[in-house]
């Protein structure tokens, strides 16, 4: 189950990185987060139940003591770099001379106690358990039966022809098979290819799920990407004025605005807290989210003659408006824009305040404020 969690957690997490890149959305960095935090935590507990499985498996074949004892002489010994506790992991390569079988040489891994080490020198015989006398695996028996432990001592006395261990060059050479960090042979457990499939699944399905809500983002991104032009997928250069004003107005409840304003990643809105109020709050959208922040900063003097129905606006002429700004200013490569929707601050000789489009184009050595009639697309100053 933990191993399952881990798996979900990493999906999950690599779902939220993919949508942190291709969003920016502070919501995914910390969904990632959190996430590969927690499927990490989730992850080691996995492992060490795992390792102490295989310990209580290996400690459970120990003490069963199966298999037939031989003795057999330490040829050499180093240590692998890894530990447990404290205790190093050593490969011993051992020449073992079994009482039904001739001789062999063999390298056998497993943690060792620090004060066991001095038994394992090169030159010393120990006793060794072959649990499988089809293999060439072996366990150490380093407090052996008190007979074994007197045909240990006596061959440690013996030389030349004597040995009943040979030299190592006298004997065949045999593998031992994978082992636990114990020394027993690992189990070989049947095959799941299903629980392949099944983590696989999960950590796509979990990602994908992730990342539902930001489909329409990345597909613009890449879309705006493949085309050439990456700032169509921004809120200002992109061609979805319409919809973020939609969008605006169901947060709002209603149509009428003080302000819109369409900046590189997101969109402000200054309206009514309430259909029909003349208190006015800010609104954003980002992230294709909309979101209440609270009351407007300054108040209008007059909000009810500052209102303007967004329904009677074109929001799709945009793109239209930020071209003639560029072509009546010469500043046709601007480093930023910004659009702003409002009536205009100063009523004309018929008394009316129209809704004006404001765009503000700024680049390396200049910038310019141009203002366009929202109805006619005529630029009035």
């Amino acid at each position: 189950m933990l191993a399952l969690i881990s798996v979900i957690g990493f999906g999950v997490a690599a779902g939220g990185l993919v949508g942190a890149i291709a969003t920016g959305d502070p919501l995914y960095t910390i969904t990632w987060s959190i996430a590969f935090a927690v499927a990490s935590t989730a992850g080691a507990f996995a492992a060490a139940g795992a390792f102490r499985r295989g310990m209580q498996t290996a400690a459970s074949a120990q003490e069963l003591q199966t298999g037939e004892l031989a003795l057999a002489r330490v040829e050499s010994i180093r240590r692998t770099g890894f530990t447990v506790n404290d205790q190093p992991q050593c490969e011993i390569q051992l020449t073992i001379a079994p009482r039904h079988r001739e001789a062999y040489t063999t390298v056998h891994r497993q943690i060792v106690d620090i004060v066991e080490l001095s038994q394992l020198q090169p030159g010393s015989i120990i006793v060794v358990r072959r649990p499988d006398a089809a293999k060439a695996n072996v366990l150490l028996e380093l407090t052996p039966p008190e007979d074994w432990a007197r045909l240990r001592d006596a061959e440690r006395l013996r030389t030349g022809d004597e040995r009943t261990v040979p030299l190592a060059s006298q004997a065949t050479a045999w593998a031992s098979e994978p082992q636990t960090l114990s020394g027993a042979p690992k189990v070989k457990r049947p095959a799941r290819p299903w629980r392949r499939v099944l983590f696989a699944g999960a950590f796509v399905v979990a990602a994908v799920l992730v990342l539902v809500p930001a489909y329409d983002s990345i597909a613009r991104t890449a879309q705006a990407w493949a085309s050439g032009n990456p700032d169509a997928a921004g809120v200002v250069l992109g061609d979805r004025h319409q919809e973020i004003v939609d969008a605006l107005e169901a947060e709002t409840g209603g149509t009428e605005f003080v302000r819109i304003g369409f900046y590189d990643g997101y969109a402000i809105a200054a309206a009514p807290s309430a259909p029909g109020a003349l208190t006015i709050d800010t609104y954003q959208f980002r992230y294709d989210r909309t979101e209440r922040q609270g009351p407007e900063l300054i108040q209008p003097s007059d909000p009810a003659a500052a209102l303007f129905d967004a329904d009677e606006v074109d929001f799709s002429r945009i793109p239209e408006h930020i071209a003639t700004a560029e072509a009546h200013s010469g500043i046709d490569d601007p480093d930023s824009v910004i659009v702003i929707v409002e009536r205009a601050p100063i009523a004309d000789q018929a008394g009316a305040r129209p809704v004006e489009v404001m765009v503000m184009l700024d680049s390396t050595y200049e910038d310019a404020n141009v203002v366009i009639d929202a109805a006619t697309g005529e630029v009035l100053r």
